[in-house]
């Protein structure tokens, strides 16, 4: 559920500030990951520069302010960005602007606190401060993340709760009062903010209960038959089992006689990327930075940048430095 935020004028500006660091966290980790690549042949992993924020916040002093989880969460996107370039599903990793940066992430219950309801309140943001927001969610529970977010000259706070952990609590909700259409909504929600995939199989007509997975003949069941015998190939399987494997072939678009084909034309297309990368990465050789390096030395490249001229003037990002 999204609240709106009413900052005052000193915690805007510092909100403000907050999304240019990530924002140049996310540019100067695309801008790592492509000049390994080119220098060193080097593919740069999440872990790497997870494991190298402690020295590079020893360059750039003002990313120790920040939540540590909140940094990890964006290098996770540049993460996912990459990852659904490499199997086709979006486009080359691109530098932002802060205008098209929306914000940042708490991807778990540190770095900020929710004094609410679910109508109303407070959330209490670590190095910022605390900020009145208004709405109201449909049910509250205790927040797992929080995103905030910038847009349309408005602040947002964009919060999740754990709803299994409300439907599977009786006293606190029935289970038909939460209905399987919110519980979609969020999966989906949940997985497109992490840029994945959501696939949703028509069960009415891939039916998986009476499916077989191996040759995609129909045979219906009764509810007491627990064992997929398939009459028509003779593959055995647990019912259940045997569903699963329907539902998973089907958005893999391997199951005989329907599916996406999402999974395999990603596949697919994994090396065309990484070739397009290739050749994206050597066609910008003139256009970017003769050195490469670490997060670190790029750092102590930026300190060197504001020693000679005094003044800190925000680097473009196509150079990034």
């Amino acid at each position: 559920m999204t609240f709106r935020l009413y900052p005052n004028k000193q915690i805007e500006k510092s909100l403000r500030y907050h999304r240019k660091l990530h924002k140049d966290l996310y540019n100067c980790a695309i801008y790592n990951r492509f000049t390994q690549y080119q220098k060193f042949n080097h593919s740069v992993s999440y872990f790497e520069q997870q494991n190298s924020l402690p020295a590079f916040k020893e360059i750039w002093t003002e990313y120790k302010l920040i939540n540590s989880q909140a940094l990890q969460a964006t290098l996770k996107r540049v993460d996912f960005a990459f990852e659904r370039w490499f199997k086709g599903l979006g486009k080359r990793p691109r530098y932002k602007s802060i205008r098209h940066y929306s914000g940042w992430t708490y991807p778990a219950k540190s770095g900020y606190s929710v004094e609410s309801n679910g109508e109303n309140g407070y959330i209490t943001l670590a190095k910022i401060g605390s900020i009145q927001m208004r709405g109201k969610a449909k049910y509250w529970v205790t927040p797992t993340t929080c995103t905030i977010v910038y847009r349309n000259g408005k602040w947002y706070a964009s919060i999740t709760i754990d709803v299994l952990d409300q439907v599977l609590k009786p006293d606190v909700l029935p289970i038909n009062a939460v209905g399987f259409g919110m519980l979609r909504s969020t999966i989906k929600y949940k997985v497109e903010q992490i840029g994945g995939v959501f696939v949703e199989v028509p069960t009415k007509k891939v039916k998986p209960s009476q499916t077989c997975p191996k040759c995609g003949h129909q045979h219906k069941k009764t509810l007491d038959i627990r064992v997929h015998n398939c009459e028509s190939c003779g593959y055995v399987q647990d019912r259940d089992i045997a569903a699963a494997e329907v539902m998973l072939y089907y958005a893999q678009g391997n199951l005989p006689g329907f599916g996406t084909n999402l999974v395999r034309v990603g596949v697919a297309s994994r090396s065309e990327a990484s070739r397009r990368e290739d050749a994206d990465v050597t066609s910008s050789t003139s256009r970017t930075r003769s050195s490469a390096g670490s997060m670190k030395q790029l750092g102590q490249m930026k300190r060197q940048k504001l020693n000679s001229t005094g003044v800190n003037v925000e680097t473009h990002p196509s150079t990034f430095a």
